[in-house]
C-alpha cells in the first residue's frame, strides 16, 4: 500500500510530465496545483460591485487554486468579455456585498495574461481553503480604475 507522499511523490512526476508536453500552456505549478488541490471560481460582473458604478456589459471569470503541499496560490483569469484594458486585478477578503482589504494582488505572467502562482502566508491559504466565500476579486480597467466588476468565490 502506497504512502500519501509516495501517490504525491508520482502524481507529480506524472504531471511535470505532462506540463512539459504542453509547453506554454501551463506552468508545472499551476497543473500540479490544480492536482492536489480544489479549485474554487468567481464569475465576475457589474452588479457585484459595492458602492460604485462599474462596467454594466464586463463579465470574466477567475480560477483560484490553494495548494497545501506546494505552499502556492494559483490563479488563471479567463473567459474575460467586453472589458477595456485591465489595469489590476485583487482579491479582498469581505464577505457578498460588503468591501474589504485587498489579501492578494494577481500579476501578469510573463506571458502576458493573469495567471500564475505565488507563495502565501499559511493562515491566508487555510482561511481560503475553508471559508472561499469569505472572499472576492475584483478587476480595475482603464475606464473603471476603482472597479469595473467583482466575483465572490465559490467551492465549485
Amino acid at each position: 500500500m502506497e504512502t500519501h507522499m509516495t501517490k504525491l511523490t508520482h502524481t507529480l512526476l506524472a504531471l511535470s510530465v505532462s506540463a512539459m508536453t504542453l509547453g506554454a500552456c501551463a506552468t508545472l505549478e499551476e497543473t500540479v496545483a490544480e492536482a492536489v488541490a480544489e479549485t474554487r471560481r468567481a464569475t465576475l460582473d457589474n452588479a457585484q460591485l459595492v458602492g460604485m458604478r462599474g462596467d454594466s456589459d464586463g463579465y470574466a471569470r477567475v480560477e483560484l487554486t490553494v495548494s497545501d503541499e506546494l505552499d502556492q496560490v494559483c490563479y488563471d483569469l479567463n473567459d474575460t468579455r467586453n472589458l477595456d484594458e485591465i489595469t489590476g486585478i485583487s482579491i479582498h477578503r469581505g464577505a457578498y456585498g460588503q468591501n474589504g482589504p485587498v489579501v492578494l494582488t494577481l500579476r501578469r505572467s510573463n506571458q502576458g495574461g493573469f495567471k500564475s502562482c505565488v507563495s502565501r502566508s499559511e493562515w491566508l491559504e487555510d482561511s481560503m481553503e475553508r471559508n472561499p466565500a469569505a472572499y472576492y476579486v475584483q478587476l480595475a480597467t482603464s475606464r473603471y480604475p476603482n472597479g469595473a466588476i467583482r466575483g465572490q468565490f465559490s467551492r465549485n
